[in-house]
């Protein structure tokens, strides 16, 4: 029987412009889904439910009559989802700025 023996190539180390560079892409990309689920939720706020607002999601969820505990959970994801993407934004940007100061580096290199 012959013996099977696959050459596995060694990964290419990547440079740190580049994992900068899939990081920004990475921030990009999350904001564009956080976004896109945003779409489809409704973030205003029930008369019935905000007395839960500024509770934990568990303690929120206890606390909350069944009947309304789905739209409660959807109320909750577009908050902390508006939160998240404006965190994006925040470590994208910051991100860029790092990889805008590598490429001036690798510039005037």
């Amino acid at each position: 029987m012959a013996e099977i023996n696959p050459t596995v190539a060694e990964p290419t180390p990547l440079t740190p412009i580049q994992l900068r560079e899939m990081e920004v892409a990475n921030y990009t990309l999350n904001i564009a889904v956080y976004e896109q689920i945003l779409s489809t939720l409704d973030g205003n706020w029930d008369e019935d439910l905000l007395a839960f607002r500024h509770l934990e999601g568990q303690e929120a969820a206890k606390a909350c009559p069944k009947d309304r505990v789905e739209r409660l959970a959807e109320l909750q994801q577009f908050e902390l989802l508006t939160k998240l993407v404006k965190t994006e934004m925040f470590e994208r940007s910051k991100s860029q700025a790092i990889l805008n100061a590598l490429k001036a580096l690798e510039n005037n290199a």
